[in-house]
């Protein structure tokens, strides 16, 4: 077993944290403690599950050295975590404003409640959601390992952002997933790369094609991971269904963040700062345009 402290990941056996997996293992060769947040209620946890095992196996045959650094994945059940009524303010008010998923409310009671402050998320770059929020907002640091990495500004004024968001380390925030390829190429990782999961509500074991993942990969030209069945159907829903549910869920989520308070409508955005105070690591990968999934 390698001595020294792990770098914890939150490993998904989806594409995102897959790629940061590989490259703690495989390029800075550092320990790393996984972990998964278990959502009982969502259909596809048993196939990321088993997709993580078989990418931990599938790792351990080609690269013995990982063995002893992938440490066992600590397994946490969204269902054990407390309520944490501030932070489930800060996420409603951020999904009505910027359409982030709940699982950044559950990242944020986990540390919040565990102490497990400075967990690595794969937002990756792309300028929507979560990783929308954060492009303008994060700063480049170091960390413990020595590696660079950002994290989100301490002096940002939104309060909700730092609520949510303030106690990770975003290393991929300024990678698209144009460099990730190009990386996973360079070094022979497509086999490992094309284990990884992604949708949500698998049908009969293959991509639905009507989740937000699923949806994310045919709009950014990774479609063909999904059966042309799945993507004809995704495209009759994108422009029937999905407007009339998406607005029913801002009509929800206004009603609540009125109901506690707060207001839903109208809320401004901070300024974003000037380029030169946002201490990116790497300027020749600009957020412009760029177009990267989850």
């Amino acid at each position: 077993m390698v001595s020294g402290r792990p770098v914890v990941l939150l490993w998904t056996g989806g594409w995102d944290s897959t790629f940061r997996l590989l490259q703690l293992l495989l390029l800075h060769r550092l320990p790393v403690a996984p972990l998964y947040l278990l959502d009982d209620a969502r259909a596809s946890a048993p196939v990321e599950i088993r997709t993580m095992q078989r990418i931990r196996k599938a790792l351990a045959a080609r690269f013995p050295h990982t063995r002893g650094l992938l440490r066992p994945t600590t397994i946490a059940r969204v269902s054990d975590l407390a309520p944490d009524a501030a932070i489930d303010g800060a996420l409603d008010r951020l999904a009505d404003r910027d359409g982030i998923g709940t699982q950044y409310g559950w990242l944020a009671r986990y540390y919040r409640q565990r102490g497990w402050r400075g967990i690595e998320l794969a937002c990756d770059c792309i300028p929507k959601g979560a990783s929308a929020v954060l492009l303008e907002r994060t700063v480049a640091t170091r960390a413990p390992h020595g590696y660079g990495t950002y994290r989100l500004d301490p002096g940002d004024p939104d309060v909700d952002v730092r609520l949510v968001f303030g106690g990770f380390g975003y290393p991929l925030i300024a990678t698209t997933r144009e460099h990730m390829l190009e990386i996973m190429r360079d070094n022979d990782w497509t086999e490992l790369m094309g284990m990884t999961w992604f949708c949500h509500r698998p049908a009969h074991g293959v991509p639905c094609g009507l989740c937000k993942p699923c949806r994310a990969n045919i709009e950014e030209g990774f479609g063909w991971r999904i059966p042309r069945r799945r993507r004809a159907l995704s495209a009759v829903y994108r422009y029937t269904l999905l407007p009339v549910r998406m607005g029913a869920r801002r009509v929800v989520l206004r009603l609540r963040v009125l109901a506690a308070g707060g207001r839903a409508l109208n809320i401004p955005r901070p300024a974003r700062r000037p380029p030169e105070q946002r201490g990116r690591l790497h300027a020749s990968h600009s957020h412009q345009g760029s177009g990267c999934p989850k």
